[in-house]
């Protein structure tokens, strides 16, 4: 689904101040801040990947500029807030992005992906458990739920 396609739904006030009232948040090993004009063309690289495009079921392949555009644009929506997140700080690498959307009056939907060179360093999890964190802890009237293709199953 592109970012386009979430255009339906709920809206949040202030998602992305809620989410992120400084700005951005700090875990082990990564520095998590919601998504800008200026990180849309990495977005684009890192999402269009065909290991990590074949895994993503919230957005549309491929996945273009004006979709890159349209994500980092949710918070002016009232839909939902997308973050990069970046190996060591706030300047490093964009190693992935991680955020939520709003589903219906009582949901919030949890989304992550990595980019291919970052698999199989628990940053994934690392960056869902921050971000789930911080939803439990600013909407915690709201049940966050998460979707992921049956191809993302481990045995």
């Amino acid at each position: 689904m592109g970012a386009r396609q979430v255009a339906s739904g709920a809206r949040i006030d202030n998602f992305r101040e809620k989410l992120f009232p400084d700005e951005g948040m700090q875990t082990g090993r990564l520095f998590i801040r919601p998504l800008s004009a200026a990180d849309a063309f990495q977005l684009v690289v890192l999402t269009n990947d065909p290991l990590v495009a074949n895994g993503l079921s919230l957005l549309r392949q491929p996945f273009t500029l004006a979709d890159a555009q349209d994500l980092i644009a949710l918070p002016r929506a009232k839909k939902g807030c997308f973050a990069s997140a970046r190996s060591g700080g706030p300047e490093g690498p964009m190693v992935g992005c991680v955020g939520a959307l709003a589903r219906g009056a009582s949901d919030i939907e949890i989304g992550f992906w990595l980019g291919a060179p970052f698999h199989g360093k628990s940053y994934g999890a690392e960056m869902a458990q921050a971000m789930l964190d911080r939803l439990r802890a600013v909407f915690p009237e709201r049940r966050i739920i998460a979707e992921c293709p049956r191809e993302n199953s481990v045995d």
